[in-house]
């Protein structure tokens, strides 16, 4: 049987005792969590028989198993009607796409559960709910790659050794999934709203919301973007003034040449942190960069805990085919040698891209324009110093 519900009307086979414990529990969000009761009381609630879970959602609704939740304590109830809710607000279902499932659930959860042990008054975490302290601050995505990589290297998986945590609460969407999602951003702006107004909102959460509210931006978007505006902009020059006002006494800066020419460095990491999976990606941005420019000079530069110079590739826009093959290395990763090889050989016009997943020590800039494209989100802090950083996911 399905029961959509607007509100708490039409209870018909739902038991009275069910219905008053949600709504003590909806209570509850309204003054301990505010964001978590504009979810509850503005998404669409559905009791069914679920396939997997007592709590279910697909981005859009929430779906609720009663013969499933019997058994289940009030506080642990609580618990996972905030885990669910939250799923929905940080749109785990959407961020999906055509990823394992399985892996992608394990994945969320760990993430939500994390989150919410930074909450009070959230109820009781069941046993089935998987915390691994070593993913803490990290994107659903992150945990998924490494869980991946995990898997792929026959390290294991949590629910090899636990079948309890097979948790499937997350289910696909089969409606129109552009407007649910118009519809979620809507509530998470308002359940945004709430949060602040509460005023103590653990900064953990409020990273992960802004992850998912800030704008997605495609990753050969944002080169080619950022390319255009620090590559081959005019600049304006004294030295060159306007002749079109000269003639009234007025001098305007002119500019110089335009430059059409893209003369870029690029920082490849090889060190032992970086996984296949991550290399493999980095050779695809290369390999992005050398198709967005029609006239370019682009050094490739590899480094672990020192420069190879008999590694260093360089390509020119006269290669008809450019062949991106590089092999990863076993060292640790220092910065230092690459900033010191720039010194000795890199033009004043020239650029330099870093592609690292950020696990090394920075005390010192390239003396050019640097782009750091770091594939763990949480070192980014530390090289906004030093240059432009951008977060991928890989």
């Amino acid at each position: 049987m399905v029961l959509l519900i607007p509100g708490w009307l039409n209870m018909a086979n739902i038991s009275s005792d069910f219905l008053s414990t949600l709504e003590k529990i909806r209570v509850q969000f309204l003054f301990d969590h505010p964001f978590l009761s504009v979810l509850a009381l503005s998404l669409p609630t559905v009791f069914r028989d679920n396939p997997h879970e007592a709590f279910e959602t697909d981005g859009a609704s929430v779906y609720i198993d009663v013969r499933l939740c019997t058994n289940i304590p009030e506080q642990e109830l609580k618990y996972t009607y905030a885990h669910t809710l939250l799923h929905i607000l940080l749109k785990h279902p959407f961020r999906m796409n055509n990823r394992d499932s399985g892996m992608w659930n394990r994945s969320s959860d760990i993430v939500i559960n994390l989150l919410l042990s930074d909450f009070e008054r959230v109820g009781e975490r069941p046993e089935n709910e998987v915390m691994l302290e070593k993913f803490r601050n990290k994107s659903v995505e992150e945990v998924y790659n490494i869980l991946y990589q995990e898997s792929s290297d026959g390290e294991g998986t949590p629910d090899e050794e636990n079948k309890n945590q097979q948790k499937l609460d997350i289910i696909e969407n089969e409606g129109e999934s552009e407007a649910a999602q118009e519809d979620i951003d809507t509530l998470i702006v308002q359940a945004m709203g709430a949060a602040k107004k509460q005023g103590n909102i653990p900064s953990s959460f409020l990273e992960m919301i802004h992850e998912v509210i800030r704008p997605k931006i495609n990753l050969e978007t944002l080169l080619h973007t950022y390319m255009t505006e620090s590559f081959f902009d005019k600049r304006s020059d004294f030295s060159r003034p306007n002749r079109r006002f000269i003639h009234q006494n007025i001098y305007l800066p002119g500019y110089t040449q335009e430059r059409n020419r893209l003369n870029l460095y690029i920082a490849l990491d090889r060190s032992m942190s970086i996984n296949s999976g991550v290399f493999s990606r980095f050779l695809g941005i290369i390999d992005s960069v050398l198709r967005i420019s029609s006239d370019f000079r682009v050094t490739v530069v590899p480094f672990d805990d020192a420069v190879d110079e008999s590694k260093i590739v360089v390509y020119d826009a006269q290669d008809l085919k450019p062949e991106v093959a590089f092999e990863k290395g076993n060292g640790g990763t220092m910065f230092a040698p690459v900033v010191e090889y720039l010194q000795n050989v890199s033009e004043m016009d020239s650029s330099l891209m870093v592609l690292s997943d950020g696990y090394f020590k920075i005390e010192k800039a390239s003396s050019i324009n640097t782009l750091f494209l770091i594939s763990e989100k949480q070192n980014m802090k530390r090289f906004e110093a030093y240059g432009d950083v951008f977060y991928f996911d890989i």
